[in-house]
This record gives C-alpha cells, structure tokens and sequence, in this order.
C-alpha cells in the first residue's frame, strides 16, 4: 500500500512538472511574459467562482473563502514544493503582497503538497520571509488544486469570490503587478 502511494505520488510530480513547471507563455509585444488568460471569458460569460472553502494555513490558523470579502481582489497562488518555477516566484509575491496590501489587494498561497510534505512547505516560506497566508488544502480546495495542470498557476478572485484572471507558468513582480492592476481596471 505505502509503495502504491509512492509510485502513485511520483508518477503525479513527474506529470506535473512536465507539463507545466518549466513551461513558459508565450510573451508579449514588449518582451515580457505577463500574458494571462481570461478564465471568465472562456466559461461563456459566467463567472467562475473559486471552491468556497474553510481550512487551515500552514500556521495553524483557520481561514475560509470569506477571506475574499476582505479586499477588493486577491491573488491566489497555487503552488508545490517540488515545482522550481513555484518556489522561485515566491519572492516576487512576497514583493507584491507588500506593495499592494494597501491598495486592497491580498495574495493568498495554496501549497499543492503541504499535507504531504509540510516540513518541505514551511522551509521554503520561512527562507523567503513570506508574510502572506499559505492554505493548506482540504476538501473542495484539494480537488480545485488536483485538477490544475500547470504549476504555478495563479488566479485573481474578486471580493464575491469569483476568478476574474488566470496566470500560468512564473512570473515576476512587473508580471504580477500590471495582472494585477489590469484586473482592478476592470472592476
């Protein structure tokens, strides 16, 4: 059983890294990769909501999905340990958190593997100082994550909790920072 899940949880990094960790999107006219994909626009008009959800962080903490309400638009990151490209924007997220957290902006981590490997998980957030809130997923949040098929992907949630922008593949600050300020334009 435990060589079952092994293989099992192998054959899943393998898949996930190879089809998205170190893939790029293509880049735009100015030479940058902030190219992001509308998830609204592709669900026929309808918005998509992000899975309501009540979890724990990697602190302990209690968080649900009214954590939305809070702010005018958070960036949700969608993240594993395992993934290059995820740990490596790490620090740029660290960046925008603290240059939009008063702008009404919240970034949000979702640690793909913390309950599986939280000791991985913690070493990565505390060597790169990260202050924003990581989830541990649980329930509709962990079928939300499973059914990703890049890492890292990044969603923009409005306040009513409805994903307005989608962003795969790392970024950097500038990257992150005109998503971000486009998808507020727009609200």
């Amino acid at each position: 059983m435990k060589k079952r899940l092994l293989i099992l949880g192998f054959a899943l990094m393998m898949m996930a890294s190879a089809t998205a960790c170190g893939s790029q999107s293509s880049t735009d006219k100015d030479g940058g990769n902030a190219k992001t994909e509308s998830t609204a626009a592709s669900t026929d008009k309808k918005s998509q909501k992000f899975p309501e959800f009540k979890a724990k962080t990697v602190t302990g903490e209690d968080i649900s999905s009214d954590v939305f309400k809070d702010n005018k638009l958070t960036v949700v990151n969608v993240w594993g340990s395992w993934c290059g490209p995820c740990v490596a924007e790490i620090p740029e997220l660290q960046k925008l958190y603290e240059n939009m957290k008063d702008k009404g902006v919240n970034v949000i981590g979702l640690a793909q593997d913390a309950g599986t490997d939280m000791d991985a998980v913690k070493d990565i957030l505390e060597k790169n100082k990260v202050t924003y809130q990581n989830v541990v997923p649980e329930g509709a949040v962990t079928d939300f994550v499973m059914s990703i098929q890049a890492f890292p992907s990044t969603f923009l949630v409005d306040s009513e909790g409805n994903i307005v922008d989608k962003i795969q593949g790392g970024r950097d600050l500038e990257s992150f920072t005109k998503a971000v300020e486009d998808a507020l334009n727009k609200m």
